[in-house]
């Protein structure tokens, strides 16, 4: 009897120091688990368990300056018709002028990618393309005032254009304007066509006539679609408020000036120049892919999303030159660190006392 309670008694003290030890041991591993965690978020240990994705940054995209010598613009476009068609062309050099009715889009297509000079044999020498042809080639020189009005009919002869119902594969007009005083070695970089797709409002499609597309055709081959850029204009409407649209339909802005402005002071900035943001800038950026004009460059560098449409930036090209001085007053912003694992605890037990003290 005396032997068993020796034995017991030994074995209760042996299950007290088991107890110690893995009490010691479940503390060793809580505490190792707690350093691998603050580890991986960087000492945020009593943080949320929501994930910040930190964008990549913006990156400029470079472009190359092309010089376009002439422009085509659809002259009074509500009155436009079949019957009658008026283009306004503006131009610094000589050209040809060749209109095609009802032009088969997938044809069109295959002959824009194709080289210059195929181009330029099926589409003005020697057109092949099944569509109505209009001949009357107009070879303008260059005025001073390098605008022109001319009117494009259908032949008297040719039978009433009908593109059917929707959706057609064909286009209404097509106009090609080709240069003249540049042969094609001259250098391959430069313009030789302007391809300009026009609809037109008919009985059947009821869209206002308007451009579709325009296509610059270089005398390397390459192929450039031209998109609109979007920019502020100031509203005739009383409140004054700016607006987005069409950088072709920019109205200039009558400025107010201030009797008590000093004359040393710097000039106001137009409100279709200024960027949306800070009002004190020019804007410099277009912004990528939704091609809106409406920030300065230290605006852009604190921007994900447009300030217009509310779309993602992945990119911007410059339309103006910057200051280098912005450039290095972002380069020295001062970054705020995060508060510590322990200042978050801190606070947190504040908190705590704050709310107990109020109930």
């Amino acid at each position: 009897m005396v032997t068993f309670t020796a034995v017991l008694m030994a074995a209760a003290e042996l299950s007290s120091l088991f107890s110690i030890i893995g009490v010691l041991v479940c503390f060793a591993v809580m505490a190792i688990f707690i350093i691998s965690i603050c580890r991986v978020q960087g000492g945020n240990v009593f943080g949320n368990s929501v994930v910040h994705f930190i964008p990549p940054p913006m990156a400029q995209v470079d472009f190359q300056k092309v010089p376009v010598p002439f422009s085509l613009e659809l002259h009074k476009p509500k009155d436009a018709s079949f019957a009658d068609v008026q283009l306004k062309l503006r131009s610094e050099v000589s050209y040809a002028l060749r209109s095609f009715w009802g032009v088969p889009s997938d044809h069109l297509h295959s002959l824009l990618l194709a080289p210059w000079s195929t181009f330029f044999m099926h589409m003005i020498e020697k057109p092949s393309i099944r569509a109505e042809v209009i001949d009357d080639v107009l070879r303008n020189d260059v005025t001073e005032e390098n605008v022109c009005i001319k009117q494009v009919n259908l032949c008297p002869n040719s039978p009433p254009l009908s593109l059917g119902e929707s959706p057609r594969k064909h286009y209404p007009l097509v106009v090609c304007m080709v240069r003249q005083d540049a042969p094609q070695h001259t250098d391959g970089s430069q313009v030789g066509a302007l391809i300009t797709i026009i609809h037109i409002k008919d009985s059947v499609c009821q869209i206002p006539s308007c451009i579709l597309h325009q296509y610059l055709k270089q005398y390397s081959g390459q192929l450039t679609k031209l998109q609109v850029l979007y920019t502020q204009v100031s509203d005739s409407s009383p409140g004054g408020e700016s607006k987005s649209t069409n950088s072709s339909d920019k109205v200039p802005r009558a400025e107010k000036v201030d009797e008590t402005q000093e004359e040393e002071e710097i000039p106001e900035i137009p409100l279709e120049e200024a960027c949306v943001i800070c009002q004190t800038k020019r804007t410099t950026r277009a912004l990528l892919p939704c091609r809106h004009v409406c920030v300065c460059d230290t605006c852009c560098g604190r921007l994900d999303n447009c300030p217009m449409c509310r779309a993602r930036i992945l990119a911007y090209f410059l339309i103006a030159p910057e200051d280098p001085a912005s450039a290095h007053e972002e380069e020295t912003t001062e970054i705020l660190e995060p508060p510590s694992a322990w200042r978050r605890l801190h606070d947190a037990v504040m908190r705590m006392f704050v709310v107990q003290q109020q109930q």
